[in-house]
């Protein structure tokens, strides 16, 4: 466990080329072309993935304009070297799919 910890704030402090800012805009414009108005993306955290390379993992909320943001509908996972936004069909079909659920608990609630 001491050596993930380690390891963990090792790729926290490195240098990445691709910014949190840059990660998060990046999913905003795919929840918006792909999915929903209604979801934003919010503050993403520096993560290693099993291959080793750095991601930086953006949660996604599902955002009403009377309430706000409502709560996470899924976590997008974009490329700290090279940008590229980690998805499929399956996955945006995912993000639906808890979008519905959560809309569904929220408006009857």
């Amino acid at each position: 466990m001491v050596w993930l910890d380690q390891h963990l704030r090792g790729f926290e402090s490195a240098q990445v080329p691709v910014s949190a800012l840059v990660a998060r805009q990046k999913v905003n414009v795919l929840m918006l072309e792909h999915v929903s108005n209604l979801l934003l993306a919010d503050e993403p955290t520096l993560t290693p993935r099993p291959d080793g390379r750095a991601v930086w993992r953006v949660p996604v909320d599902l955002t009403f304009p009377s309430r706000g943001r409502v709560g996470q509908v899924a976590e997008i996972d974009v490329d700290a070297q090279y940008g590229s936004v980690f998805y499929d069909d399956a996955a945006l079909a995912q993000v639906e799919q808890a979008v519905r659920r959560l809309a569904e608990q929220t408006l009857h609630a």
